[in-house]
């Protein structure tokens, strides 16, 4: 996705880079727990490694790190909350590439492309048990069950949404509130799991509705962003606000309306964020104001 080039620097200058080689470590030492002696010629493992290395932004990671320690939590809690929610996030890149047929991501092939798509079906699944495994690490053993079951909330919306985009591309949406609705699935939850699972650590439950906004608010105006930069290119527009606003008005006037659109729902996650306790809400709100900047005319 072309916006996440644009948020590469910024994420750059938000720090927590040391912490980040810890939670590198931890998601090689959980995907690779399970080695065999003698690896396969089609290895799940090996698959889940390189596409690891592959680079990404680790933003969920960040956004655990940040919110963690801002919270009060253990510098081990707060790398256990940060891979857990990056580990997701990879298994769905994984999977998604296999849905979308997709043969590059982060300039290298995809697993899908690489290995086929039993061994991305697979990868997939490795980086997600992965996932629970790096949680169970946490050091109150009294809140874990509490922590996977929102882990398995969370993806649990995620592949609701993922069923709306596949939908889509034999009903291509264009109810507003449709668009919204897998938008927030597909993109926001894995961005709120990372502060909400923090929250819960620090036993701050009752700011988990804030987070939720902010994550979704910022996960659509991203995806909007991202769905006027595709706009260009030569590829099916059947999940794009575009195909939403297109009825009714010029195509330039679309283009206007959603530029509105993206920029509300990113000031609405900077003002959710704000309000997170002891600034764990900082770092998405500072993402938030990087990308509104990607939606002015010269931006985009």
């Amino acid at each position: 996705m072309t916006a996440s080039t644009h948020l590469a620097g910024s994420v750059e200058v938000f720090c927590l880079s040391d912490s980040l080689s810890e939670i590198e470590r931890l998601m090689e030492e959980l995907v690779s727990d399970s080695t065999p002696s003698a690896l396969e010629p089609l290895d799940a493992v090996q698959a889940a490694l390189q596409h690891l290395a592959s680079g990404g932004h680790r933003v969920r990671a960040r956004l655990g790190l940040d919110a963690g320690l801002r919270l009060g939590l253990s510098h081990c809690d707060a790398v256990v909350v940060g891979a857990a929610a990056e580990l997701l996030h990879n298994a769905s890149l994984v999977h998604d590439d296999l849905h979308d047929g997709a043969v590059l991501r982060r300039g290298t092939p995809t697993v899908f492309a690489a290995c086929g798509a039993d061994v991305a079906i697979l990868t997939g699944d490795l980086l997600l048990s992965s996932a629970y495994a790096a949680i169970a690490r946490f050091s109150r053993p009294a809140i874990i069950a509490e922590m996977i079951r929102l882990i398995h909330r969370r993806t649990a919306q995620v592949i609701h949404g993922q069923c709306g985009d596949l939908s889509a591309r034999k009903r291509p949406v264009t109810e507003l509130a449709r668009y919204e609705a897998i938008v927030a699935r597909k993109s926001g939850a894995l961005l709120s799991l990372p502060l909400e699972l923090a929250l819960l650590g620090a036993g701050v439950r009752d700011s988990f509705g804030l987070a939720q906004e902010a994550a979704e608010s910022f996960g659509i105006g991203y995806q909007i962003i991202d769905d006027l930069e595709d706009a260009g290119s030569d590829g099916p527009l059947s999940l794009n606000i575009l195909n939403v606003l297109k009825t009714g008005t010029t195509p330039a006037e679309a283009v206007r309306l959603a530029r509105e659109m993206g920029s509300r729902h990113l000031h609405s996650a900077m003002a959710a964020a704000s309000g997170l306790p002891s600034g764990s809400g900082e770092l998405l709100g500072k993402l938030a104001r990087v990308m509104n900047e990607r939606l002015s005319p010269a931006g985009i």
